[in-house]
């Protein structure tokens, strides 16, 4: 990704917190449909490429505002924008691998998916953690914190189950 390195920071970045919810919103949605968990997995794949590429866009064309003392340039808008939008690409790894379960067979096709929504719940709790992490030494704040950011993903849950 043009020489940036990810930071453990990148894992719990809003674009990550993002990630998580364009991947569990597709997981709904793509489900609907009764696709096979290959024909999911794409499906998340690619839209969670098309996302990343928008909001990488949108990142570069808004930090060209900003005022700086430094000559900017296209490398170093790329740089900012990659460093700000990498979250979401890694938050969508982990239930891309959870629907290969599926499509390998290892799990049956709705399985894969229900635990990749769960999952998602639970990095989305673990992300709230750890971005309270940086503000408060309070365990009791952190896992409010942790508890109201999971509780995004249970709506979530909720709207797959009151769909189907």
């Amino acid at each position: 990704m043009m020489g940036y390195k990810i930071r453990g920071s990148d894992l719990y970045s809003e674009s990550a917190v993002y990630g998580l919810i364009v991947v569990s919103a597709l997981l709904v949605i793509a489900d609907d449909y009764e696709n096979t968990a290959l024909e999911v997995f794409l499906k998340v794949l690619g839209t969670v490429i098309v996302f990343w590429v928008a909001h990488l866009f949108a990142v570069a064309i808004a930090h060209l505002n900003q005022e700086s003392k430094d000559k900017t340039t296209f490398r170093s808008e790329a740089a900012y924008a990659m460093g700000h939008s990498v979250g979401l690409l890694i938050a969508a790894v982990v239930p891309l691998v959870i629907l290969l379960l599926g499509v390998t067979n290892i799990m049956d096709d709705d399985t894969a998916l229900w635990t990749a929504l769960w999952v998602d719940v639970l990095l989305l709790g673990v992300l709230g953690y750890f971005s309270a992490r940086r503000w408060t030494i309070k365990p009791w704040i952190r896992l409010a914190t942790a508890f109201s950011t999971a509780l995004l993903g249970i709506f979530i849950v909720a709207l797959k189950t009151i769909i189907h």
